[in-house]
């Protein structure tokens, strides 16, 4: 049985309609128990008769207005710090999930949960190719100014990463603004040399236009560069399937395969049906779903938790740095 703990407080939409998510995946996955921390009163009801889930009473809620480190001290009755006081207290707890404030979930994880390594967490965020095969970005906003080394650290993370979702030897490439290795700043080509020698399986600078179509499958860059990547990609892919509806619509196009085409292309852009940013470098996988989560979020980003927990994710990661 994989044990997973679930906060639903602190995203947009009410705890009511999120627990949705939590109860449609204990009853997708046989082998789930889940521990969900929320309004025990307002939630028992939604969770009457459901097997393997839980319910832990947190009246608190930590949002984004407020200071991560002044929440963290004085709301420990929140959501978010029941939920991993839970992991931390509970060894067979294989992972955590939240919609709630990124800082939030970042101080309270580095707190509560301690680091492997003494790396440095960053953020993890999958995207799939064309042929629908996965690849991920490292960073992705946790940490803006890094030095060379930790862009080492960032690779093996996140080749550690790519092992447990099935890719047995995965390609690492360097984000730059050129192929070859003396492009990119000092940190970039620093990195560059760092990773031609440490035993990954490096295969030099990408550009960002090439990540998609390319061969490789983790892309490693500081937390700056990866959020600007990837909020690129989003907005780019949203407004492209825009577009194709607007002139879609004006030549008077309504035929179902063509729509069928398009929700395909918006799945594969919107956040809602994704997996989730995943903060590596703590005791355990932290899945972060996006604030504006629906209960599809919260469904999946636990059903990606319980997959990474199942495949050893942070044991992968130890004999990276091994």
């Amino acid at each position: 049985m994989i044990r997973i703990a679930a906060d639903l407080g602190g995203a947009d939409r009410p705890q009511q309609e999120l627990i949705e998510g939590a109860v449609r995946a204990v009853r997708e996955l046989d082998d789930l128990y889940l521990y969900v921390t929320g309004d025990a009163k307002a939630l028992s009801p939604c969770v009457e008769g459901v097997e393997r889930l839980e319910l832990v009473d947190a009246p608190e809620v930590i949002t984004n207005s407020e200071d991560p480190t002044e929440a963290f001290k004085n709301k420990k009755n929140s959501t978010l710090i029941r939920a991993l006081e839970l992991c931390k207290s509970d060894a067979d707890i294989g992972g955590f999930v939240s919609c709630g404030p990124t800082g939030a979930i970042f101080v309270a994880s580095m707190m509560l949960l301690g680091r492997i390594a003494r790396v440095s967490p960053m953020l993890l965020v999958e995207l799939k190719r064309a042929d629908g095969t996965p690849i991920c970005i490292v960073d992705c906003g946790a940490n803006v100014d890094c030095r060379a080394e930790k862009l080492v650290d960032f690779a093996r993370m996140g080749t550690a990463y790519m092992k447990a979702v099935g890719i047995a030897d995965p390609v690492t490439a360097l984000l730059s603004n050129g192929a070859e290795d003396k492009k990119g700043s000092e940190v970039v080509k620093k990195a560059n040399a760092l990773l031609r020698e440490s035993g990954l399986n490096f295969s030099g600078n990408t550009e960002a236009n090439g990540i998609l179509e390319g061969s490789a499958d983790v892309i490693v860059c500081d937390g700056f560069s990866g959020n600007v990547l990837l909020k690129s990609i989003e907005g780019s892919g949203k407004a492209v399937i825009a577009e194709w509806r607007r002139l879609a619509a004006e030549a008077g196009i309504k035929d179902s395969a063509s729509e069928q085409i398009m929700q395909r292309l918006y799945q594969k852009y919107d956040h809602n049906t994704q997996g989730g940013a995943v903060l590596l470098g703590t005791r355990l996988p932290v899945i972060k779903g996006h604030g504006a989560a629906t209960s599809e979020t919260v469904c999946n980003i636990i059903k990606s938790a319980c997959k990474l927990a199942a495949n050893g994710l942070t044991d992968k990661i130890r004999q990276e740095f091994n």
